[in-house]
């Protein structure tokens, strides 16, 4: 058994592979040689993971990810313990359906970070592209629980159909956060992109920076939430995340909506004039 499993790439990735077998279930108890032979998939073709990395370490479920993997897709895919850590950017649908754990990259992610994820914690250091937390293209359920944590900006659609659980943005999230929300948390603390909330029925979406609210949110009062400021000082001080102080003390808009579904989601604008 080694304190850690390292995978380093052995050569430019120059051809979009499939590597849901990187997750620490696959490798906390195989061998060295085993972790080599896991399957990464060019489209239909098979190749092993020792032809693209080299492998060091076995049997440990905290692994370590180095070199350029932006061209990988899935990494972490289904991961329900232990400990990935990407040095670098990584591809599509980095952590989609993890259930524990944490998973940790230092650069950026394409689309569909944590799609359907349930559990753990996704820390993204970068920026995301779409659909982070949200669904499947046509698929009707997303963020299930869990938290994400964008430490840059992220695209269009995050939190797309979640359920339950809390992604935080620290930049500017895209059009359409929180679109079809059933329940959870969306906090954006830069701008938020067109329509936010958009058939959102119980979810909650914070925004700090500029937010144009649809029209099919009513304005029912100005407060300052007592749960948010809580909030905010957990993600700053478990998860290194800087929140100013004014946005803790001040007041917020509180809009509910959307009245095209139940009416019960609601934004939560901060003013900056308070």
């Amino acid at each position: 058994m080694s304190d850690a499993v390292t995978l380093r790439v052995r050569s430019p990735v120059e051809r979009r592979l499939e590597a849901d077998a990187i997750t620490p279930d696959r490798f906390a108890s195989a061998s060295t040689g085993e972790i080599a032979r896991l399957p990464l998939w060019d489209g239909p073709r098979q190749i092993a993971l020792g032809d693209v990395f080299d492998v060091r370490g076995e049997r440990s479920s905290t692994v370590r990810v180095a070199g350029d993997v932006s061209r990988l897709d899935a990494i972490g895919a289904g991961m329900t313990l232990g400990e990935l850590a990407i040095e670098g950017s990584a591809g599509r649908y980095l952590g989609t359906r993890m259930s524990g754990g944490v998973l940790r990259i230092s650069g950026n992610v394409a689309d569909g970070a944590g799609l359907e994820m349930s559990g753990g914690l996704l820390y993204i250091t970068g920026d995301a592209g779409d659909r982070v937390g949200g669904a499947r293209l046509a698929a009707s359920k997303g963020m299930l629980g869990g938290e994400i944590i964008v430490r840059g900006r992220a695209g269009a659609d995050v939190g797309a159909s979640m359920r339950r659980g809390t992604i935080v943005i620290t930049g500017d999230a895209g059009a359409r956060a929180g679109t079809r929300m059933i329940a959870g948390n969306v906090i954006v603390l830069g701008s938020a992109g067109d329509e936010p909330g958009r058939f959102n029925k119980r979810g909650t979406i914070v925004v700090v920076g500029r937010v144009d609210v649809p029209s099919s949110y009513r304005l029912v009062c100005t407060y300052r939430p007592p749960h948010l400021a809580v909030t905010l000082a957990y993600l700053q001080r478990r998860r290194g995340v800087r929140v100013e102080p004014r946005w803790s003390d001040g007041p917020y808009r509180r809009y509910c909506g959307d009245m095209a579904e139940l009416g019960r989601g609601e934004i939560l604008a901060w003013r900056s004039d308070g």
